[in-house]
C-alpha cells in the first residue's frame, strides 16, 4: 500500500506539471545510460532511463509560460526575457546505484547501497546568442516505490547478466527533491551553417536533499550548427540530458569537469532517510566525451562519462555509456 500511495503521488505531479505547457510539444527524447555499454556490472550508478518532451517559442509569444514548478523561482534565480528563445523541458525518469559486487547477497557495509530513483524534472531555459540560462526543478522518490529493483533484474534476466542479490537492503523510500540552476557561455567562431570549433564553459548549483552541489566544466566542440545547438550542453554536468545536435547540424566534443558535492541521497544521505550509506567522496572529477549528428527530424548522440567515485572507498563510481535518441514533431 505504501509503496502504492508513494508512486501515486509522484504521477499525480507529472500530471498536474505537465499539463501546464502548451498542447504542442517540438522534440520528444529518450535517453539511456548503463554500464553495459562498458562491458561492466554494477558498482556506483549503473543505470539510467528518461524521457523527455520540449516546447520552444522562438519569439516573444506572450502565451507561452514556464513549467508550474519552476514559476517560484524564476524571478530570483533566471534574467528577466528579452526575446530570447525559450523552452521548456518535462523529464520523466528511473535511476539506480548498486554496490560494486551484486552478487553478495548482504552487501558490504562499506560499499554504496543499493538505491533507485523515480522522478520528475521541469526546467525552463532562455538560450541568448551566447548565453543559455536554465533553472529546472526535480521532485521525486527514492526506495522501493522507484520500482528500480524490478526493473534492474528485468534487463540482467534479458542481457544474462548477474542476478543482484542484495536489494532487500536498499535504501528506505523518501521523497526527493532539488532545484538546479546553470548557465553555459559560448566562445567561438561556429556559426549556425558553417561547420567551426567553440568553446562551452559551463556553471552549475543544486540545492536539496536529491543532491547538493556547485559544478563547473569546460567542453569543446567541432562540428555544424554549433551555434543553433549550444542551448543543449547546460545539462552535460548532471545525468538527465546530454547535448545533441539539432537541424541537420552534427558534432563531436570532449570536456572535463569539477564538482563539489556536500550530499548526495544514494551515498550520505539527504537527512531524513535511514538505512546502508557510504562515506560520500566531496570533491568530484569527470571527463565527458561523445559525438552527434541530426537530420532533418531526427537526433542521434553517443557519450562517454567518467567520473571519480561518488564515495572514500571508491565503490560507487559512475562511469557509463548513453544513448540519445530524439525526435522533432
Amino acid at each position: 500500500m505504501q509503496k502504492r500511495m508513494a508512486t501515486a503521488v509522484v504521477l499525480t505531479l507529472i500530471l498536474t506539471c505537465g499539463t501546464t505547457a502548451r498542447a504542442d510539444v517540438d522534440w520528444i527524447t529518450t535517453l539511456w545510460h548503463n554500464d553495459v555499454f562498458l562491458d561492466k556490472d554494477g558498482g556506483g550508478y549503473t543505470n539510467g532511463l528518461y524521457f523527455s518532451w520540449f516546447d520552444l517559442s522562438e519569439s516573444s509569444d506572450k502565451d507561452f509560460k514556464a513549467p508550474l514548478l519552476t514559476r517560484p523561482v524564476n524571478r530570483w534565480l533566471m534574467p528577466e526575457f528579452d526575446g530570447q528563445l525559450q523552452v521548456n523541458e518535462f523529464t520523466f525518469g528511473q535511476a539506480m546505484m548498486t554496490p560494486k559486487n551484486i552478487k553478495k547477497a548482504v552487501p558490504d557495509p562499506n560499499d554504496a547501497p543499493y538505491g533507485g530513483l523515480l522522478m520528475f524534472r521541469s526546467a525552463y531555459t532562455l538560450v541568448d546568442e551566447r548565453i543559455a540560462d536554465t533553472v529546472g526543478v526535480t521532485v521525486g522518490i527514492v526506495g522501493p516505490s522507484s520500482r528500480a529493483e524490478e526493473a534492474q533484474k528485468a534487463v540482467h534476466k534479458l542481457v544474462g547478466a548477474n542476478e543482484p542479490q542484495g536489494w532487500d537492503y536498499q535504501i528506505k523510500d523518501e521523497p526527493v527533491g532539488q532545484i538546479k540552476r546553470s548557465r553555459v557561455w559560448r566562445y567561438g567562431n561556429g556559426d549556425e551553417q558553417g561547420v567551426g570549433t567553440d568553446l562551452l564553459v559551463i556553471g552549475s548549483g543544486a540545492l536539496g536533499n536529491l543532491g547538493s552541489a556547485v559544478s563547473g566544466a569546460v567542453i569543446v566542440r567541432y562540428g555544424a550548427g554549433l551555434e543553433s545547438s549550444f542551448g543543449t550542453a547546460g545539462q552535460i554536468i548532471g545525468r538527465v540530458s546530454n547535448p545533441m545536435a539539432i537541424d541537420s547540424g552534427w558534432n563531436v566534443y570532449a570536456g572535463l569537469g569539477a564538482d563539489y558535492v556536500y550530499n548526495q541521497i544514494f551515498v550520505s544521505g539527504g537527512g531524513l532517510r535511514s538505512g546502508q550509506s557510504a562515506d560520500l567522496r566531496h570533491d568530484q572529477y569527470a571527463f565527458y566525451a561523445g559525438a552527434s549528428y541530426a537530420w532533418r527530424s531526427f537526433s542521434l548522440t553517443l557519450s562517454y562519462v567518467n567520473n571519480s567515485s561518488l564515495d572514500m572507498n571508491s565503490s560507487a563510481r559512475q562511469e557509463f555509456g548513453a544513448l540519445k535518441l530524439g525526435w522533432k514533431l
